[in-house]
């Protein structure tokens, strides 16, 4: 992999599988986990039949059950030596090598250290873990019609992460962490094609944030912003909006699901980065001397 800054505005075409995930079942974490595993089978066979091959697919949240936090395996640890426990681990690991895919495997809850950590992992197409990453901004409200408060169970994360991959940068975060600008800012200028959320935003801030804040993102900094969810559940207390979408450099929606479980395959293309950036140069406008640069921070980890 390597550590220069690639051009977001150069490289190959990506394809990617949204993964619209049927909500937490009530027998547990298995049934989910394998419907996981189908539907990325289902996904790769969609694009081959399209003509197509997939190269990412990326999972909404898999199960936010504290109940089924699992240990996540370090970076570079051989599976042999994975916690029993990783259950859900050994199963994305599989996924990607038996449909020889690059997947962001989501969120899960992460036990580990005894703190739990909502958490998301990418592994490559030989079932290598390659990144994680702990959610760094937690979502606690208080609406008239809703109350949460994600930092009563979980901790926050400390690093920002990317990974690389054979046609380009990619930068994650999770859910909530779509209304802190600067993460996408800071991954944009280290050369990232695109954003990836994983969530599960809930049918009262949905309808007003969801399609707002991913078309912001990718307006004010050019790129590819895709998010992923759950399939929504009407009878759970915590009620999922649904709806992963995709939005191009320009704000449009390129793709999009409805409330049930989906399969949305949209296409990144580095000439649409290069063609809006050349007409909006946004980049070259940025006044330093007037404000801060967000993205001079230290270089984001490569592993926990």
């Amino acid at each position: 992999m390597t550590t220069s800054t690639p051009d977001a505005a150069k490289g190959p075409k990506v394809h990617v599988a949204l993964v619209q995930l049927p909500a937490a079942m009530p027998d547990g974490k298995a049934p989910q986990v394998q419907r996981m595993r189908e539907m990325v089978r289902e996904a790769v066979k969609a694009g081959r039949d399209a003509g197509e091959v997939v190269d990412i697919v990326v999972l909404g949240s898999h199960d936010e059950l504290v109940k089924n936090a699992e240990p996540i395996p370090r970076i570079g640890t051989p599976e042999a030596s994975w916690p029993a426990e990783a259950s859900t681990c050994r199963e994305m690991a599989a996924a990607a090598r038996e449909s020889a895919v690059w997947i962001l495997g989501g969120s899960i809850p992460e036990s580990a250290d005894g703190k739990l950590y909502n958490c998301a992992t990418v592994w490559s197409p030989d079932g290598a873990l390659v990144q994680t990453y702990r959610k760094t901004h937690l979502f606690d409200l208080c609406l008239p019609k809703m109350t949460y408060k994600e930092s009563d169970t979980f901790g926050a994360g400390d690093r920002l992460a990317t990974f690389d991959t054979p046609f380009g940068r990619f930068g994650i975060a999770i859910c909530y962490d779509i209304r802190f600008a600067e993460i996408a800012t800071i991954a944009a200028r280290q050369g990232c094609t695109a954003m990836f959320y994983p969530a599960a935003f809930n049918t009262h801030t949905g309808p007003l944030h969801w399609e707002l804040l991913q078309r912001a993102r990718a307006l004010d900094n050019q790129i590819y912003v895709a998010t992923c969810s759950q399939a929504r559940d009407p009878g759970a207390k915590y009620e999922i909006y649904g709806h992963s979408m995709a939005v191009s450099p320009m704000g449009e929606v390129i793709g999009t699901a409805q409330e049930n479980e989906a399969i949305v395959r949209v296409t990144f293309d580095p000439e649409v980065i290069a063609s809006t950036r050349a007409g909006i140069p946004l980049l070259a406008q940025r006044r330093f001397d007037l404000y801060a640069d967000v993205s001079a921070v230290p270089p984001t980890a490569n592993g926990k």
